[in-house]
């Protein structure tokens, strides 16, 4: 479509986006009136597809209506109004109101392509569904309340546990939500869940799983830390689960339709789900998880709200937390109730609080970052959106966790902080060793291209290593560490996951931790697509925690640098994060918040 030329060269579009919204200009031009009307169609269907790119589920079609049309050559000096654009969409022939296939949907003032639309309105009616199920709410047994109140001891200054809380809604409901800041206890608080859930009934079938092998992994090591020092049987130690799955292994991704093995019509045999760094997952993978789920089936969604949400598109679980929130600040009797029977201790409550409010649950008081104040300090700043407060914690030197200093292009200064760590890897006599060190460390990004991006990055921390005598030219060379960027099954290796090099006799193999933690190698020809991992993406590492982190910001503002960019960057570190570039830039991002498009928190409130 011409018309649209000038936006893919301005870069407000990409040629992709422009040929969709040609394509459906051509098809619908037979049932509009003017030249005029089928421009707007395609530019409708062009930004709506720019959009989904973004991780936006629909176009919010109020934001452009009635404004400057892109075009200057006097065909249609400005966009219509909304009730102008949503009639002549409807009567495109290309456009529905969802109840039929049809290339796009207009509900309100959203456009949606009809693939998200359904996919929406099927994970709303789930949701609902699932957190107004009367059948789990029960009187809890006097060993269950006993087991409750060992695993969550009242607390001495009589404060709200909201770990507790958040169990007591997990025993109750079919859906439960457990969200908060890194360090917040939320695996700790699965482990005891598992535990109460298993002494009622041993014989429970229960997965765990999540969007990376990585965050899978780190599940599952997570909750096998907190069973040994909980306060319950050994019998009851050994029930616990010990593996765990990606969302893709666990439902049976077949690559070849781009369909499951597990949906409506065949669910998961499970009766607990449990899924942990739920903000990465996206609308249409949440929309297959609970298709997959028997009414019965248990499933409790962990995650951090305030972190970047999925790559793909939505943000599922923000948009349930906002639901959540829009339903009030307090719980419900029904679950005030249900808590102090199991507790003996007391929940503010309200009787008009829905179920969706009680099926989210924050957790507050995060444990992690105590002995690194600078780290956390600067999370919060940058959680709440306050640059000046964030700055103020990097400038302080009573917090030397947490620091800035300005751009440099030289990977030794780079990598000054964390050079110790980088020289215990390459020293590592085991596979097992390198990976453990190899976590002690990590470079992240805002982007993929360009002298601070992932590529720059790789390239210039490789020449350094070179300068000090190790051989990086080769394609493989002792150390070198690998991201995995796509899922695949023959291997058992997902997006994702990262590696390490060794070379034994001229053969290079590439170690990765299986599910239960331990190293396995696969060689190089096997790999599915992959990449150097010496400086990664913010987006790849999220589910993952290195000891130190250097967080390189983009020599110029670019839209990816946002606040949840920057939260999910700092709280990747475990004892030290040093940003590096320009305060502006700095400033900038915090203040950006991420906004993604959607109509599913306001049908989880209609």
């Amino acid at each position: 479509m011409k018309a649209l030329a000038p936006l893919v060269q301005s870069g407000d579009l990409a040629p992709i986006d422009a040929e969709f919204g040609g394509l459906l200009a051509r098809r619908a031009a037979s049932k509009l009136t003017s030249i005029e009307e089928t421009r707007f169609l395609g530019f409708a269907a062009a930004m709506l597809s720019a959009e989904r790119a973004r991780g936006n589920s629909c176009l919010e079609l109020r934001s452009l209506a009635g404004a400057a049309s892109p075009w200057k050559d006097g065909v249609g000096a400005a966009l219509p109004d909304l009730d102008a654009w949503r009639a002549l969409l409807l009567r495109s022939g290309v456009c529905g109101d969802g109840k039929a296939p049809m290339p796009l949907v207009v509900e309100g003032a959203r456009l949606y392509l009809y693939r998200y639309h359904a996919a929406e309105c099927r994970l709303a009616n789930a949701i609902r569904t699932r957190v107004r199920q009367p059948h789990l709410e029960r009187t809890p047994a006097d060993s269950s309340c006993a087991l409750f109140r060992t695993l969550f001891p009242a607390p001495a200054d009589g404060a709200t546990d909201w770990q507790a809380v958040s169990a007591a809604a997990a025993l109750r409901g079919a859906l439960t939500v457990i969200t908060g800041g890194p360090g917040t206890g939320k695996t700790t608080t699965v482990a005891r869940i598992l535990a109460l859930l298993l002494h009622e009934n041993p014989t429970l079938q229960i997965a765990l799983a999540a969007p990376t092998g990585k965050a899978a992994t780190r599940l599952v090591e997570s909750i096998r830390g907190s069973v040994d020092s909980l306060p319950v049987e050994e019998a009851l130690r050994r029930r616990m689960p010990t593996t765990s799955r990606t969302l893709h292994r666990l439902l049976g991704y077949q690559p070849w339709n781009d369909t499951f093995a597990h949906r409506a019509d065949a669910p998961l045999a499970e009766d607990v789900v449990i899924v942990d760094e739920a903000s990465m997952v996206d609308v249409l993978m949440m929309d297959a998880l609970f298709a997959a789920l028997r009414p019965k089936t248990r499933l409790i969604l962990l995650g951090d709200r305030d972190q970047l949400a999925s790559v793909d598109t939505g943000y599922v679980l923000g948009d349930l937390c906002r639901a959540a929130e829009g339903c009030g600040q307090v719980h419900g009797d029904a679950l005030a109730r249900w808590f102090g029977a199991l507790s003996g201790c007391t929940l503010d409550a309200h009787r008009d609080a829905t179920p969706e409010r009680d099926a989210v649950v924050r957790l507050v008081k995060s444990y992690r970052f105590e002995k690194q104040p600078g780290i956390g300090g600067l999370a919060e700043c940058v959680r709440r959106g306050s640059a000046a407060g964030a700055l103020a914690v990097l400038a302080d030197a009573a917090r030397p966790d947490a620091t800035r200093r300005e751009a440099t292009r030289s990977a030794a200064e780079l990598l000054a902080p964390m050079s110790n760590a980088v020289n215990d890897y390459l020293a590592a006599e085991t596979p097992e060793q390198a990976l453990d060190r190899f976590d002690a460390f990590r470079v992240l990004c805002a982007l993929r291209d360009g002298h601070a991006g992932v590529a720059g990055l790789n390239e210039q921390i490789e020449r350094w290593l070179r300068m000090r005598g190790i051989p990086t030219r080769a394609r493989w060379y002792e150390g070198r560490p690998v991201l995995v960027t796509a899922n695949d099954q023959a291997t058992g290796l997902f997006n994702g996951d990262v590696g390490v090099t060794t070379i034994s006799g001229g053969q290079a193999r590439v170690w990765f931790r299986d599910g239960n933690g331990n190293p396995r190698a696969v060689a190089p020809a096997r790999l599915p697509a992959h990449e150097t991992a010496w400086a990664m993406t913010v987006h790849k590492a999220q589910g993952s925690e290195f000891g130190q982190v250097v967080l390189v910001l983009p020599d110029e503002d670019t839209r990816v640098l946002t606040r949840e960019l920057l939260y999910t960057g700092v709280t990747r570190a475990r004892t030290s994060v040093d940003i590096v570039g320009d305060t502006e830039l700095l400033r900038l991002a915090i203040e950006r918040a991420t906004v993604r498009a959607s109509g599913l928190a306001a049908r989880l409130m209609a």
